[in-house]
């Protein structure tokens, strides 16, 4: 407010100096003159305060982000956010049935058809070899029979045993296997002392209990007799 009067009191002792010279006393116009130097310092002292006091003055914090509205209650205008889905919790495949029960499952023909496990597990040095030599006949016919039924056998390789032949860098790791000294760096050159075994048919039939690899399996039922 005082700026304000200040600045319309030199206002007027401005318009008062269009006003003829004879007008007023001889030290009228040196009074206005005067006065309105005053007028003019004065609010140029005003105006050099308010920049100094802006200068100074702190910057205004920054404003956090406004927060989120919360859903609308019932029956109101305002449409609830969405509410983010809940993770779903990790699921743990189940064990297929039979899954690793192949070799419980030639082991159990083996010994049904042929006594093959009965046969290993027996300490045969108790026996005479005229007693082994009729027991493994027995093993031989029903082991042979199983492998018939389920696998294609033939040897892997077409040749004989005592053939050389040389194993190229190329060759399948898991058909060939190096015995001896070996060079650095393939090909191999070497004699065949074993022709391996290869099947290219393979009909196990499906082992559809499950397995426990750390527990009990059954691989052949314990035989009751009735009586």
């Amino acid at each position: 407010m005082p700026n304000l009067l200040a600045a319309l009191t030199a206002a007027v002792l401005s318009l008062l100096g269009f006003l003829p010279r004879d007008f007023g006393p001889e030290v009228f116009d040196t009074a206005r003159n005067a006065a309105l130097a005053a007028l003019t310092i004065y609010l140029a002292w005003q105006a050099y305060a308010l920049l100094r006091q802006r200068a100074s003055a702190p910057l205004p914090a920054a404003q956090p982000p406004a927060a989120a509205m919360p859903a609308a209650a019932s029956g109101s205008a305002g449409v609830a956010p969405a509410q983010p889905a809940a993770p779903k919790p990790a699921v743990t495949p189940a064990p297929l049935p039979g899954a690793g029960g192949d070799a419980l499952i030639l082991l159990s023909l083996l010994q049904d058809r042929g006594r093959f496990l009965d046969f290993v597990a027996e300490d045969i040095s108790a026996y005479g070899d005229a007693q082994v030599a009729a027991a493994s006949r027995v093993v031989h016919q029903g082991c042979k029979a199983v492998l018939s039924e389920c696998l294609a056998l033939a040897p892997a390789h077409a040749g004989a045993e005592g053939d050389r032949i040389t194993v190229d860098p190329a060759a399948d790791p898991n058909r060939y296997r190096l015995q001896g000294k070996l060079a650095q760096q393939p090909p191999y050159s070497g004699v065949v002392v074993h022709r391996g075994w290869k099947t290219t048919r393979l009909t196990l039939p499906r082992h559809t209990r499950p397995i426990d690899p750390s527990g009990e399996n059954i691989v052949a039922p314990i035989d009751v007799e009735v009586r």
